[in-house]
């Protein structure tokens, strides 16, 4: 019985002691340690740190720390007082596993928390804590390896994280309403739960992440995440073999959305409202940088596939992509087709009412980064314009901008285009060669964004131009080259061969129909030099007569000196075929009667001068036909007549044809003649 007495004893004591205990640290009252804790936090970061609530412990087998109302400083710099203020913090931990060295905590809480996370003008952040650019000390690891910490449950409510970037001036917003990760210890699965705010624009996600310990052990990292945000599902999965240093990473991507406009919110800039749209891919690390392979991009009906890699390591970023798509149309990414009318000409280009206009282009956008781009395309749709097997090949370096090969089949012949754009210099320079080989007319003027003036016949055309300059207006006057363009037979559309041809416009109007007129054929060629564009050969044929002009455009101060020559091939035009004088500007010319050609043309008649209508035409079926000699008809160009002039041999002069009956004045007008203004107007469309 005396041990029976003895243990109670014994026992009774520990009931006291730990009682007593118990009522002591009860008694405590840890307020009082406000100070002593604000004061290691500024020994440690220089920065002040005020706890208005109180501080509380609660004692048990799980004790539990909460302090509510903390305040700590921003930097003296920053944008507000205060770098983050919390209403309440809590964090629960397991008494018992200390006895063994491990240290489990139960749960860690954080609401009502407000977090600025910024940067100044030369991008230091307000997390970098005392002296700037001290280095910081490389965190080590206890004594004798101590067992890693295990905390189940981590939660966030109602906290919300600034960024605030001092050097872009763009601010980013997240608005966490919930955040939650969850595990059973540390080789377990990190589940995640995510309720949030971007920019304003809801977001959630769920998933799981790899174990506590492999990722302090640096060990392949699983990852398993879906979401939703911006109107569009989203989907990661995949594993990181060295998350330490962001190395093995293989991850497929997934999304897919009804419209880019809606991850305004998310991107921080307004997106176009494209759509709907689907992405997958393949990520994974390459050499310096990340690759996507497998890439497939849906957006409306374009499909696009193939493989994109992004380097960072060198001086500026670097993009190489190898892309295929059997169906891409332009107006799935917002490019409108070039306008239909043929007389939708557009105004000036500039505030001064000049074409060419003088803003600056954007070349330092060149300089931006680097690519190398290799794209093929089955079908290309942009309007009513098809380009089939279309193969691109583009190389950016420093700022150099190379157009290694552009070349597509269009309604069953061939465009070709290659050149440079080199912005490294500190006059940037562009050089262009344009080849298109038995391409209908409207087609490609509607390919280069142009109204289709012109229509039904092949073209071959050579472009070859180069010029320097920060603007369009500085390259146009300063450019040199030439161009050629030769086409069969075909039509020009009506209302603007009234504009351009005036009162010529009934020499040609004697075939066709109410929308548009025939055409023999149609020669241009002009040798470019220093920004003076000299005409080498300019004929229009027709049934009713032979058009043929010279002279200059200076492209420098955008005046027109040109003269218009016509040959009428039927009797009753004679009196019409009045040459004119082109001039004035491109933004504002004018097409007048040439007052020597008026008074040839009045004593012609006076005279009498009949009798040549044989010479006449025989001159002007040499120049249709390129036989100016009599002899064997030279082949047809393009299709059509103009032959001589392609080959280069100056037209023959014709004399006029046997007039007819005079016409009253009346019947030599057209009716409705264009204003001045509107001939200016389609002037400006055709030579942009």
């Amino acid at each position: 019985m005396r041990l029976k007495h003895v243990l109670i004893g014994l026992a009774g004591l520990v009931v006291v002691v730990v009682g007593g205990a118990a009522i002591a640290i009860y008694s405590i009252d840890f307020n009082a340690y406000r100070t002593t804790v604000a004061d290691q936090v500024k020994q440690a970061t220089g920065r002040d740190l005020k706890i208005a609530g109180d501080l509380k412990v609660g004692i048990s087998l799980t004790p539990t720390v909460a302090v509510d109302d903390v305040t700590f400083a921003n930097a003296p710099w920053g944008s507000r007082p205060a770098m983050a203020t919390v209403k309440r913090f809590e964090a629960e931990m397991e008494l018992l596993p200390l006895l063994s060295g491990d240290i489990r905590v139960k749960r860690i809480v954080l609401k009502g928390a407000d977090i600025l996370l910024e940067t100044d003008a030369k991008g230091q952040g307000n997390w970098s804590f005392g002296q700037p650019g001290a280095a910081a000390q490389p965190a080590t690891a206890p004594a004798g390896g101590g067992k890693l910490p295990v905390v189940n449950r981590i939660a966030f409510e109602d906290v919300t994280i600034t960024y605030k970037n001092g050097v872009t001036k763009k601010t980013q917003t997240v608005a966490l309403q919930k955040f939650s990760a969850e595990s059973a210890d540390a080789a377990s699965p990190i589940a995640l739960e995510i309720v949030a705010n971007l920019n304003g624009n809801p977001v959630s996600a769920t998933g799981t992440i790899g174990a506590l310990s492999g990722i302090v052990a640096n060990q392949p990292l699983p990852i398993d995440i879906k979401g939703e945000g911006g109107g569009a599902t989203f989907a990661a999965k995949g594993t990181i073999a060295k998350p330490a240093a962001g190395k093995g990473v293989a991850i497929a991507l997934t999304a897919a959305g009804k419209s880019l406009a809606d991850l305004t919110p998310l991107a921080g800039s307004p997106l176009p409202p494209l759509g709907p749209y689907s992405f997958s891919g393949n990520l994974s690390d390459a050499e310096g940088g990340y690759k996507v392979a497998g890439m497939q991009l849906k957006m409306g009906t374009t499909d696009i596939a193939g493989d994109a890699a992004l380097a960072l390591a060198g001086a500026r970023p670097k993009i190489v992509a190898t892309l295929t798509s059997s169906l891409l149309d332009a107006q799935d990414f917002g490019i409108k087709p070039a306008p239909a009318d043929a007389n939708a000409a557009p105004a000036a280009k500039s505030g001064d009412g000049r074409v060419f206009p003088d803003d600056p282009l954007p070349f330092d956008l060149l300089k931006a980064a680097d690519a190398k781009v290799a794209f093929t395309g089955q079908k290309v749709i942009r309007g009513t314009v098809t380009l089939d097997g279309l193969a691109v090949a583009l190389d950016l370096a420093g700022g150099k901008l190379t157009i290694g090969k552009f070349d597509a089949g269009v309604t069953g012949g061939r465009l070709g285009i290659s050149g440079t754009v080199d912005a490294s210099a500190a006059q940037p320079a562009v050089a262009l060669k344009i080849t298109s080989r038995g391409i209908e007319a409207g087609t490609l003027m509607q390919t280069f964004g142009q109204s289709a003036v012109l229509s039904g016949g092949k073209v071959d055309m050579d472009l070859d131009v180069k010029g320097q300059g920060q603007s369009v207006r500085q390259i146009m006057a300063g450019l040199s080259g030439n161009t050629s363009l030769q086409m069969g037979e075909g039509k020009i559309n009506n209302r603007f061969a009234k504009i351009m041809l005036s009162d010529l416009f009934k020499l040609i109007s004697t075939g066709g129909s109410a929308d548009s007129s025939n055409l023999n054929c149609v020669v241009s060629k002009f040798d470019i030099a220093k920004g003076l564009a000299t005409s080498k050969a300019l004929v229009v044929d027709t049934n009713g007569a032979t058009i043929v002009g010279d002279g200059k455009v200076m492209l420098d101060s955008e005046k027109l000196d040109m003269h218009l020559d016509p040959k009428a091939k039927q009797t009753n035009l004679v009196n019409l075929a009045v040459a004119v004088n082109v001039g004035g500007t491109l933004a504002s010319p004018s097409v007048l009667p040439d007052p020597t050609a008026l008074a040839k043309n009045a004593t012609g008649a006076l005279a009498g001068a009949v009798g040549n209508g044989g010479g006449a035409a025989g001159a002007l079926t040499g120049l249709v036909t390129g036989n100016t000699s009599g002899g064997a008809a030279k082949p047809a160009v393009a299709g059509g007549g103009c032959g001589s002039v392609a080959a280069g041999e100056t037209p023959a002069a014709t004399a006029p044809a046997q007039p007819a009956a005079p016409s009253s004045p009346a019947d030599q007008l057209l009716q409705g003649t264009p204003k001045k203004k509107d001939v200016g107007n389609t002037l400006k469309g055709l030579l942009n």
